[in-house]
């Protein structure tokens, strides 16, 4: 959807607002791949693993980018519990950098967020990516980005989601972002966004069958080509 995600609430939300884990619930696993066909120093894998208990949700996912002339890989802990109309989130990730040549610098990045509900019909949500502001290289103060998001999820009926995001880097553009999913029979979304800074097109599906979901995605744009995005989700327990 264009690279909404901090009004969204799903298995993914270890990857995205943690906030949103509050929607899940039992126990479930994921696993993702992303590629540039072609391409492998672009290749992304990612799984996680989702459990709910009477204190909150909690999450647990890996990720690893890149390939052994450079890579980044990232392990993270993320938790969630409801207060009323809200929804709060927290994250802890370990970064950890390898460029070839130069060895392995790891660091350690916080996240915050929340979900609101402001009315049946209107959330909102905002996500706060490194909020204490890490320092990679302490020889050359290079930071990790700290990314601030803001997002409405407009959902008029059941089958119908509309998102407006903006992403800010404190020291980069911001992002707009706009998101649409539609639901055109039962365990069938469609869903299609673009982002202005990237000038970047998204357009996917997720099928849900039984106790799987299967999730495909497309995104383009002049400088990267075609990024291909596999998803899929096991519900494990109930």
């Amino acid at each position: 959807m264009g690279g909404v995600s901090s009004a969204t609430a799903n298995e993914w939300s270890v990857f995205n607002n943690p906030a949103g884990l509050i929607a899940n619930s039992g126990i479930s696993g994921i696993i993702s791949y992303q590629t540039i066909f072609n391409f492998v120093p672009f290749n992304t894998l990612a799984a996680g693993i989702n459990a709910e208990s009477l204190w909150g949700n909690a999450a647990f996912g890996v990720y690893r980018f890149g390939d052994e002339l450079f890579s980044n890989q990232m392990a993270s802990l993320g938790f969630a519990r409801k207060i009323g109309i809200m929804s709060l989130g927290a994250k802890a990730n370990l970064l950890q950098y390898h460029i070839d040549g130069f060895g392995k610098r790891s660091v350690f990045v916080a996240e915050m967020g929340a979900l609101a509900e402001f009315s049946p019909q209107l959330n909102f949500g905002v996500h706060v990516y490194n909020f204490t502001q890490s320092v990679i290289s302490p020889e050359s103060q290079e930071r990790v980005p700290t990314l601030i998001r803001l997002s409405l999820n407009y959902h008029p009926d059941e089958s119908l989601n509309l998102f407006v995001e903006g992403e800010k880097d404190v020291e980069n553009t911001p992002d707009f972002r706009l998101g649409l999913a539609y639901s055109i029979m039962e365990n069938l979304w469609l869903r299609t966004g673009f982002s202005t800074l990237t000038n970047r097109h998204s357009f996917g599906a997720g099928f849900k069958f039984r106790k799987f979901t299967i999730d495909y995605a497309i995104r383009s744009n002049k400088s990267t080509r075609a990024t291909h995005n596999f998803g899929l989700t096991y519900q494990i327990k109930d």
